[in-house]
């Protein structure tokens, strides 16, 4: 039983991490890093804490990395604006 409701706590947590912004992600994993440096955090608490702090890291990086090719998407049609239009049907097949 107690496994089921920590699977479904995880599995909420995730489906509001997805929504989160990434200035959102990086509060929360400030504020759990406080909770995991507190003596008083139990061992499965921390061990909850440690897996949605992973989660949200990863979540983060992934929204960091897809701004940075937007960028540099854009930064690519400024330099040649004939690649504002991207044409990726080459590749389709």
């Amino acid at each position: 039983m107690a496994q089921e409701n920590m699977e479904i706590k995880e599995t909420a947590q995730a489906a509001e991490s997805a929504d989160m912004t990434i200035e959102q992600a990086l509060s929360r994993i400030d504020e759990i890093t406080k909770a995991l440096e507190d003596p008083k955090t139990s061992l499965e608490d921390s061990f909850a804490l440690y897996q949605e702090g992973s989660n949200l890291l990863a979540m983060t990086n992934q929204k960091i990395d897809l701004v940075q090719k937007q960028v540099q998407i854009l930064q690519h049609t400024q330099e040649d604006p004939e690649l504002s239009v991207l044409d990726d049907s080459a590749w389709r097949e």
